[in-house]
């Protein structure tokens, strides 16, 4: 029977070899299956499904074997397992091309719309180096 889904690539593939093989000798260390899945926080069929090489886990998984079991993976972009899943300062990145906007560039237009609806049109001017005159800048 032939499988539905896309292809594997040799890199998939070379990947899911490691995963087994990396997964089943931390099995085999820890005594069972349940405990290497509490350790990346997985559940146990999961586990089983990676140590088999039936499966290829999530990037949260790889990254979490990597930190915990000092795994280095051969087939794998390690910029995108270190990349930080959560921004590292919550606020906002105030651009400076936002910073430059004033009070009087900003338009707001209320317009009529329906009973449970309400049209707002917001017009911001952004001054540009290119607009000596103190034209808005407009896009074609």
């Amino acid at each position: 029977m032939k499988r539905r889904g896309p292809k594997r690539t040799p890199g998939e593939k070379e990947l899911r070899k490691q995963v087994a093989e990396e997964f089943s000798k931390k099995w085999e260390e820890l005594g069972t299956a349940a405990k290497a899945a509490k350790e990346l926080g997985i559940n146990p069929k999961s586990f089983y499904k990676y140590a088999n090489g039936d499966d290829l886990p999530r990037i949260e998984v790889l990254r979490a074997a990597q930190r915990k079991w000092n795994v280095k993976w051969k087939f794998f972009d390690r910029s995108t397992l270190f990349r930080n899943a959560k921004p590292v300062v919550p606020e906002q990145l105030l651009l400076p091309l936002i910073q430059s906007v004033r009070q009087e560039d900003i338009e707001i237009e209320i317009l009529p719309g329906t009973e449970s609806s309400l049209q707002v049109r917001l017009k911001i001017n952004f001054s540009t180096e290119s607009s000596a005159k103190g034209k808005p800048f407009r896009q074609r």
